[in-house]
């Protein structure tokens, strides 16, 4: 009877490890469903991604992408996008399996969310010739604030200017600028990183200072199954413990940014 029982137990064993390999792979099929794992990047979030003159993609979108994706065991892909505003409508297509981007009332309606990464401070710079002594004074009439089109500076304060107007802008950093040399708008609202930027490039420019806080986080294409976000979860926070997060953002010399756990 001990033998018999002991090779129903092993029978047992093999099923079980058989059922749950198979469980895997439907789960890593289900994460990168044409066989590669498709980041999708906003090139105009140098927090996120570094752009090499050949073409080639670094920085926190593709060094987390590599990181899942050898996990997968598939090749990576980035798919990148030149400014918020292709990016943020890609949201409605399936051209990417997951997108690193900031949590907003917009986003939660298109994606679901797996692991924060961290929070970052968005703030305005002002054009030469424009002076405010604290955020808060920006909201005023005659105040025209320069804003990517969609992103999560276009969102929040779409829901909160009182009297200042937002002027959308279709494009890139450069464009942002074009549009303060040109008078288009007076102020330019961004992450810090990129009111920074602005700043350096820009002689007289001032930034002067935050105004909101946003928490970016893994997304996916609302549709996945609940293990498939379970296991991508798994995946992050455990590129975040061996230091990838942290590395990737000190990299790209991100100011304001506050890693979560």
């Amino acid at each position: 009877m001990a033998q018999s029982f002991d090779k129903l137990q092993a029978g047992t064993m093999k099923i079980t490890t058989h059922f749950m390999g198979n469980w895997n792979m439907t789960v890593d099929t289900e994460i990168a469903p044409t066989g590669k794992f498709r980041v999708g990047m906003n090139a105009n979030n140098a927090t996120l991604v570094i752009r090499s003159a050949d073409g080639t993609v670094s920085g926190l979108s593709a060094e987390l992408g590599r990181f899942i994706a050898g996990k997968l065991g598939v090749p990576f892909e980035p798919v990148v996008y030149e400014s918020s505003t292709p990016f943020t409508a890609s949201f409605r297509k399936k051209e990417w399996d997951i997108v690193l981007t900031g949590k907003n009332v917009v986003v939660a309606e298109l994606l679901d969310f797996s692991a924060d990464l961290y929070q970052t401070e968005y703030g305005y710079v002002a054009a030469p010739g424009h002076e405010f002594a604290n955020p808060a004074e920006v909201d005023r009439p005659g105040v025209r604030i320069a804003v990517p089109r969609n992103a999560s500076a276009d969102v929040y304060l779409s829901r909160t200017l009182k009297s200042a107007a937002l002027v959308r802008v279709d494009g890139n950093l450069d464009v942002g600028i074009e549009f303060l040399r040109a008078g288009t708008a007076g102020v330019y609202a961004s992450s810090v990183d990129s009111t920074h930027a602005v700043a350096a490039r820009m002689p007289g420019a001032k930034v002067v200072g935050a105004f909101h806080t946003v928490t970016f986080a893994v997304a996916m294409q609302k549709g996945r199954p609940a293990a498939a976000l379970d296991q991508l979860t798994q995946m992050i926070n455990e590129a975040k413990a061996v230091g990838i997060v942290q590395k990737a953002l000190e990299q790209a010399g991100a100011r304001g940014v506050r890693i979560l756990p």
